[in-house]
């Protein structure tokens, strides 16, 4: 290696992304900088990196700059296209994604985000994308689309609450601004957009949205409950507990109900308290996977073992294909003191599913119980790949 050579920097900056460790990435690529790398090769990475941070002016910056250099770099401007939406610029995004149509034409994520971007204006052409992306969310999207009825405000909030399902808030938040535009005084739609603002890091907005919805619907359960876990992820208990105690009062049936004020008493130290509502979840939901789930890391997470594995048991039982299922069971065998159980367990886990991080993670923690030294730094390796310790 010669001292003066900036490519091993950036490998080693490739290597913090795919890893997801955006600042050690970004001191690799100053040093490759330094050294004379390419710009285009630097600027590729540079948007990958801040991507992962969530500085999307620096993806905008690092992605337009790459791309001037090589324009049929469809990663890159997916980057860009993900970073003019959380900058409120979705015409620019809807460009970009239409430009990686027209390099790839079978670009399912492509088609999936240009499907749900058309769905406020140009309905005909979003259903012909989503049913090309053939994604989940695009099914999701294309079924809401044909039985939302005629109001063009609850389609919008129906795609936004789909988004949030599956883990896009920036799409959510986008489709539900859509939504409370066109109806102001939608309570349950600036609701969910506080929700989707808020897992896009947006606090502020986000709370300001939630207050409104519970302003213009003091006794919808869904905005009282949103605000709730608002403050309750927030720390913000005492905030938190009257707006979660009257989504309850307002829908007593609601396990999900449940199991936040379970999580609120937990962090009020009031454990007793929390597992009658545990109790009470399960009793409303016996057969929902969901529920047992929740409650199985609700008692792991704080390593209470031998209730965490009762609840990872019957979460296994209703859900005997889930390598989620299986890797809770096998990391309950293990807080229990069974390791040779838990090995077992989450090799099944591994099996179902080989790109689980947290079951690699855990069989590592196993591995190095049981003085099997190369096996847990091989299982620690995969865990990182995967991204367990992002």
């Amino acid at each position: 290696m010669r001292p003066a050579d900036p490519a091993p920097h950036l490998r080693l900056a490739r290597l913090y992304a795919d890893w997801g460790r955006a600042e050690e990435g970004l001191a690799a690529l100053a040093a490759a900088r330094e050294l004379g790398a390419a710009a285009v090769q630097v600027d590729a990475l540079a948007a990958a990196l801040y991507a992962l941070q969530g500085n999307w002016e620096a993806v905008l910056a690092s992605g337009r700059a790459a791309l001037e250099a090589n324009p049929g770099d469809v990663a890159t401007r997916h980057r860009v296209a993900l970073a003019c939406l959380a900058l409120e610029r979705p015409a620019d995004a809807r460009i970009h994604y239409r430009a990686i149509l027209a390099l790839d034409p079978a670009d399912a994520l492509a088609h999936e985000r240009l499907g749900i971007l058309l769905t406020a204006s140009e309905a005909v052409t979003a259903s012909e994308h989503l049913r090309a992306a053939a994604t989940p969310l695009a099914a999701d999207v294309a079924a809401a689309l044909a039985t939302a009825g005629d109001d063009p405000s609850y389609r919008l909030a129906r795609v936004g609450q789909l988004c949030l399902a599956h883990g896009q808030p920036l799409f959510a938040a986008w489709a539900l601004q859509e939504a409370v535009a066109r109806s102001p005084a939608y309570a349950d739609a600036h609701a969910l957009l506080g929700q989707a603002l808020a897992q896009a890091g947006r606090s502020e907005a986000a709370l300001e949205h939630l207050e409104g919805a519970v302003r213009l619907a003091p006794d919808s359960a869904l905005a009282r409950s949103l605000l709730g876990l608002y403050h309750l992820q927030a720390g913000n208990l005492e905030a938190a507990r009257p707006h979660l105690e009257a989504a309850y009062e307002l829908q007593p049936e609601n396990p999900y109900f449940c199991l936040d004020l379970a999580a609120l008493y937990a962090g009020l130290g009031q454990y007793a308290a929390a597992d009658i509502w545990l109790e009470e979840a399960t009793r409303l939901a016996p057969q929902d996977a969901a529920v047992w789930e929740a409650v199985a890391r609700f008692y792991l997470d704080r390593a209470m073992g031998e209730q965490g594995l009762s609840a990872a048991q019957m979460l296994v039982r209703l859900a005997p294909q889930s390598a989620v299922a299986h890797d809770l069971l096998g990391w309950g065998y293990f807080l229990t003191g069974r390791a040779t159980a838990a090995e077992e367990i989450l090799l099944r886990a591994v099996e179902l599913d080989p790109n689980l991080a947290s079951a690699h993670a855990h069989l590592s923690q196993v591995y190095a119980y049981l003085g099997q030294d190369e096996q847990a730094q091989m299982a620690m390796q995969r865990a990182v790949d995967l991204g367990a310790y992002r």
